[in-house]
């Protein structure tokens, strides 16, 4: 019996579901995130990024990689489940009072004493999330994003319904401290109504050891992952305190909206569905490489439009208000649309059951990062986003060892698979890059929105016309798949 083509035609499915997911979302968090930018101050985002450095930071030690490896075991669901369910809990009420314990050393770190009572209120996320993460992995691992969906749709809008009116009549940094936590809540409240399962008070030891083994590896990686995600923002807190880290994670809040909107659909799904196909190499390597070729079909373009259109949208959305961050959402836009070129590795390390993989990886990468970042941040933000810019490629170069290794595929893969792609990227950058010009030479006084408009549509038609013309098979497949996917 082939089990490949039920089990693909099943994520197939399931990237619609969670495709309208990460609309949702990504459609609600970027109207809520622009009014919001334009009621608060730098600040007030710098003085909320510091808490959640610290709680970012605390959840890979509350969930133990006990999600993912719920997802992966092939364990009874439900006996891992109760394992998962009881651990978490006492692990996330543990965190959250070291937390609170330890707020003023935090602080005093960063120099940020407002930073501490956002702490102490917003850390209690990390139990409400430790009693919703059980009903999440089983959904995922049932690829049931369909239930997803609708507890997203009905929590996209609620923080925004209470933060804006708070920013509105001056609460600042609480304002979006209380949409965070109401979200949260909500959330919370759905995920068990949509769940059928309920924990037992039980506990295997048996199957609890074999999660905590693959879950040791999923903690390593994340701490690492933490590192890539957080640690320069911790860095750049520390150096240039908090209004030019609130400037910097507002950018990255931009670059990840958008990447996320396009491409997070993908993650979700792709994490099961090479789990399942983890027995035979020859499908899982032809499902890594077709998903591959997508991805990057769709990062790079917009990788590249980013940092030729960044300060133009920049301009169009915020205005004059925030200094500085046109050429943070062009280098990190750059540096996103170049890092998804091997984005979906890790799904696939995983998957097999080699999740000390990725760890080992990241581990690798964040000693060649740490010294880059402790160099460039006290020369000032310009000189950071170029660093970062650069470490981007030591990365990609690593997951392509592993991938070589592990699929056997050519070390020229992402060359042999995506040189039509890059192609067509050039010519759309040169075309932008010659529209601006003009437009700068001939149409002075032509509005920003005008001008940012003629831009994308240049970009996205002179991409996608090139594409044609070099490789019309594989729009006319991805064409397909996302008409099967919408069907589905």
């Amino acid at each position: 019996m082939n089990t490949f083509e039920p089990v693909t035609q099943k994520a197939a499915g399931s990237v619609k579901w969670s495709a309208l997911m990460e609309v949702v979302s990504r459609t609600a968090s970027p109207i809520m995130f622009v009014i919001l930018a334009r009621l608060l101050t730098p600040e007030d985002f710098g003085v909320v990024s510091i808490a959640m450095i610290a709680i970012s930071f605390s959840q890979m030690f509350w969930d133990a990689g006990l999600e993912k490896a719920l997802i992966q075991t092939k364990e009874v669901p439900e006996k891992a489940a109760d394992v998962v369910f009881w651990t978490n809990l006492v692990l996330g009420i543990v965190t959250y009072i070291i937390l609170f314990l330890i707020a003023p050393w935090l602080v005093t770190f960063f120099n940020s004493p407002a930073s501490m009572p956002v702490l102490r209120v917003l850390g209690l996320q990390v139990v409400i999330a430790s009693l919703t993460s059980v009903q999440q992995a089983l959904f995922v691992r049932a690829l049931d994003f369909r239930q997803l969906f609708w507890v997203k749709l009905a929590t996209a809008f609620v923080p925004g319904l209470f933060s804006i009116p708070m920013a509105f009549f001056g609460y600042g940094v609480w304002s979006l401290i209380a949409g965070s936590l109401v979200g949260s809540l909500l959330n919370l409240a759905l995920l068990w109504r949509k769940s059928p399962w309920r924990p037992k008070l039980g506990f295997d030891w048996h199957i609890a050891r074999k999660l905590f083994g693959f879950g040791i590896w999923v903690v390593g990686e994340s701490l690492a992952a933490w590192f890539f995600t957080w640690g320069d923002s911790t860095i750049l807190g520390r150096f240039l305190g908090v209004e030019d880290l609130g400037v910097y994670r507002v950018g990255w809040t931009i670059s990840m909206i958008i990447f996320g909107l396009l491409l997070n659909p993908f993650l979700p799904v792709l994490y099961p569905t090479f789990s399942r196909l983890q027995d035979d190499i020859h499908k899982l390597t032809e499902t890594f490489r077709r998903a591959n070729r997508v991805v990057i079909s769709l990062a790079l373009p917009v990788g590249v439009g980013l940092l030729l259109v960044g300060p133009h949208l920049v301009f169009v959305l915020f205005g004059n208000k925030w200094h500085g961050l046109g050429l943070v959402v062009s280098m990190l836009g750059l540096a996103q649309g170049v890092s998804w070129l091997v984005a979906i590795n890790p799904e696939l390390y995983r998957a097999i059951g080699r999740a000390d993989i990725n760890t080992k990886l990241l581990v690798i990468a964040g000693l060649c990062y740490l010294p880059v970042y402790l160099l460039a941040a006290p020369h000032g933000l310009k000189v950071f986003l170029y660093a970062r810019l650069g470490l981007v490629f030591v990365g990609i170069s690593i997951h392509v060892f592993f991938a070589v290794l592990l699929l056997k595929v050519s070390p020229l893969y992402l060359w042999k698979e995506g040189k039509l792609l890059i192609l067509s990227t050039l010519v759309m950058a040169t075309v932008v890059t010659g529209l601006k010009v003009g437009l700068t030479l001939g149409a002075e006084g032509l509005p920003e929105l005008v001008t940012l408009v003629i831009l994308i549509m240049a970009g996205v038609m002179s991409y996608g016309g090139t594409l044609w013309l070099l490789d019309r098979p594989f729009v006319l497949q991805t064409k397909n798949l996302l008409r099967k996917v919408a069907l589905t």
